[in-house]
């Protein structure tokens, strides 16, 4: 059995499991995979990051590097809301950092005030990340 199949058998049960096999989704789901390694082969690692690049799309942050071009005259960015280039020249990220208490938790913050700030101070050219904290 090819690594894709194991893969797909392997996918396909814990989508029944959970019920997706009733759905659209599961088939969805097996396809994406599939067409994904008929793309890219027996890669795991590129698959993962191909999927994180399509949640970063849903949640509509930049998946290529943020340069001078991307500012308006007002020192907003066009590609993502949360980075800017304040009075002062200095560009900034106010979504840098997030924080969670623990890394699978959906539920995440962004801290404004205290000492741990999402706020952070960046440079062009700039590849988006988010850091994450764990807070108790």
């Amino acid at each position: 059995m090819s690594w894709i199949d194991s893969v797909v058998e392997h996918s396909t049960r814990e989508l029944e499991l959970i019920g997706f096999d009733k759905s659209e989704l599961g088939e969805i789901m097996l396809e994406t995979m599939k067409k994904l390694h008929n793309s890219i082969g027996n890669q795991p690692n590129a698959m993962k990051t191909i999927l994180k690049m399509m949640s970063d799309l849903v949640d509509k942050k930049p998946i290529s590097v943020i340069t001078e071009r991307d500012f308006d005259e007002d020192g907003r960015c066009n590609r993502y809301e949360y980075i800017y280039r304040a009075q002062d020249g200095k560009y900034y990220n106010d979504r840098a950092v997030v924080f969670k208490k623990s890394y699978d938790d959906q539920n995440y913050q962004y801290v404004y005030q205290g000492q741990n700030r999402s706020k952070q101070e960046i440079t062009l050219p700039y590849v988006f990340r988010e850091d994450l904290v764990l807070i108790p």
